[in-house]
């Protein structure tokens, strides 16, 4: 492992420790392209959603957890004095005696940090009675978190910890008819 601010080969990006910055809202996206020029691993993930618009669904990318960017690297001073100046940096989440913690990997790997590809919408099986099963996707990680389903506007609102706080996270899901046989 490398010490310092350089990036890590991107091949490790799931064994690296990863952690949390606050951000300023909409700049996510600017705020990963300026750490990636100073030779930091930053990931703001994002997923593919379909919107309902003038009465017609469109699939878009959004980001998973807006206000929020992931560094995977070891923690220094020296990567501390280096991310927090990019502009659009609030702050880094989890400080405990004036140190940020990391991720550990099941909730790395929760939030797909060993990727940097734009995550699909996670199928979801309907039945009649109301119940609903995650067949696969993103959304599948999050079970026994607390979910709140919105079929129709093919939306999954869950309430994931991110940095010790508590946060609602927006999926998309694809609505499968269970009983449809």
């Amino acid at each position: 492992a490398r010490g310092g601010a350089g990036a890590p080969a991107e091949r490790g990006a799931a064994l690296m420790k990863w952690y949390v910055l606050q951000v300023l809202t909409g700049s996510e996206r600017d705020v990963c392209t300026a750490l990636r020029r100073k030779g930091v691993c930053a990931r703001a993930p994002a997923q593919r959603m379909d919107i309902r618009r003038r009465g017609q669904w469109q699939t878009e990318e959004q980001l998973l957890l807006p206000g929020y960017v992931f560094v995977g690297a070891d923690y220094s001073a020296a990567l501390f004095h280096l991310v927090s100046p990019v502009s659009g940096v609030i702050r880094w989440l989890g400080l405990e005696r004036g140190e940020p913690q990391a991720l550990d990997t099941r909730e790395a790997l929760r939030w797909r940090l060993d990727s940097d590809e734009t995550l699909e919408p996670s199928r979801v099986l309907f039945h009649a009675d109301g119940t609903w099963h995650v067949l696969d996707g993103p959304l599948a990680a999050f079970a026994g978190c607390p979910v709140r389903m919105e079929r129709r506007q093919r939306r999954a609102y869950v309430t994931a910890e991110l940095g010790g706080v508590a946060r609602r996270v927006r999926f998309g899901v694809i609505p499968v008819d269970g009983d449809a046989q």
